[in-house]
């Protein structure tokens, strides 16, 4: 979904990030972010109602199990997206990647981001690598979203939304001189 007429706030960062090169004309994606939703909440008479300890217990193997599926999905991301690259900057219309390796103005990917690892959340997008840019001497492509789930943006306009608001709590908190 192209978002031509909106604009959006942008953050720098530092977010690992997985690509693949699309065939020419191609915008197919091959990633689905299918991750279980956060895990059902008992209430406190079905907590109350367990054995002392269980709840804790299945709580504990609940996270594991987590972490689990995140290593396997991490292996499953690296063999479908060979290309790993850290991101820079972000915003719902884009982002600008470094990658080890070069791209061509116009070419299509796909890339799949970290936004968080603790529990791991992903989205994922179609793009088009607009043109490199220079940062601090290192080359840097700028890719602009062109297919992408609401859902996915949204993920993404979140993660902007909850930095900016982190960097104006410090910049509250620190001290003035």
């Amino acid at each position: 979904m192209s978002v031509p007429e909106r604009s959006f706030a942008r953050i720098d960062t530092a977010l690992k990030g997985y690509l693949r090169i699309l065939p020419t004309g191609r915008f197919t994606s091959l990633f689905s972010c299918a991750q279980a939703s956060a895990a059902p909440q008992l209430s406190e008479a079905a907590q109350s109602s367990l054995p002392d300890g269980l709840f804790q217990y299945l709580r504990s193997m609940n996270e594991k199990l987590s972490a689990i599926l995140s290593l396997l999905n991490r292996q499953s991301l690296q063999e479908d997206f060979p290309v790993t690259v850290l991101i820079h900057d972000i915003s719902g219309a884009g982002l600008r990647f470094s990658a080890a390796r070069e791209f061509e103005p116009g070419q299509a990917v796909e890339i799949v981001i970290a936004l968080g690892s603790q529990p791991q959340t992903l989205a994922g997008a179609t793009g088009v690598i607009l043109r490199a840019d220079e940062l601090r001497g290192e080359t840097v492509w700028a890719l602009e979203f062109r297919e992408m789930r609401d859902s996915e943006r949204e993920k993404i306009i979140q993660f902007v939304v909850a930095q900016q608001r982190e960097q104006l709590r410090e910049r509250h908190l620190a001290p003035t001189s």
